[in-house]
């Protein structure tokens, strides 16, 4: 089965190479094309939930992919084995994801590369980032039924982020980013027309609302000059 454009965009991130694990990994697919396609040496599809990884290992063993992807019910890194260098944490609300990578806070300067798909509150996860001074390697935009930002970061030291890239991300270039920045400026008009004025959030999504607004006007401005 071929993958989604957003478990591409994270399969695309992986090092050829790795031994990777990917947390909560549902049917497996993703850990069975990194094998397939040579990415990986070693995959762990790691789930919580006893279905999922159930049918991530039927998966798996009708892929005749058993030796190389390494099916762990854990919740979060606590069971990865200590030969991984890859983490991939995606399709979770960033309170999920941040509570995984704060569990096993320790752990996370093994890994080489950490790879997160926020469904929620991405910028919240850059700051995370940016607070812990650690270095985004990658980012990408996605489109697909909704727009998707995938992260990719490591534990190598970095100035903390400025508040511009910890909204927008360092990928203020992609192809997709006016799309998906004028999309999310119309969910917070929607927002705004809402919200009485006295709402004690208001003011938080009109001054998030202007920003937006400044950044596509500077990307437009900087559009007609090329």
């Amino acid at each position: 089965m071929a993958l989604s454009k957003r478990l591409f965009a994270i399969f695309s991130m992986v090092e050829k190479g790795s031994v990777a694990a990917d947390i909560g990994c549902d049917h497996g697919l993703l850990s069975i094309a990194l094998i397939k396609e040579g990415i990986c040496s070693h995959v762990y599809a790691c789930d919580l939930r006893k279905g999922p990884l159930d049918r991530a290992k039927q998966a798996i063993e009708c892929a005749n992919l058993s030796e190389q992807i390494t099916p762990i019910l854990s919740d979060g890194l606590q069971l990865v084995p200590q030969d991984c260098d890859t983490i991939i944490i995606a399709g979770m609300g960033f309170e999920t994801i941040q509570g995984i990578l704060e569990r096993d806070f320790a752990r996370l300067s093994s890994f080489q590369r950490i790879i997160v798909q926020s469904n929620r509150h991405v910028d919240e996860l850059r700051r995370w980032i940016s607070d812990h001074h650690f270095t985004i390697l990658q980012e990408d935009i996605i489109e697909e039924d909704h727009f998707y930002e995938v992260i990719c970061f490591s534990t190598q030291w970095h100035e903390a982020y400025d508040e511009d890239t910890v909204l927008f991300g360092i990928q203020q270039k992609h192809a997709l980013f006016v799309p998906y920045w004028k999309q999310r400026l119309a969910k917070i008009e929607g927002i705004l027309t809402q919200l009485p004025k006295q709402d004690s959030s208001y003011a938080q999504f009109a001054q998030l609302y202007k920003r937006i607004a400044a950044k596509l006007k500077e990307c437009t401005s900087i559009e007609d000059h090329t």
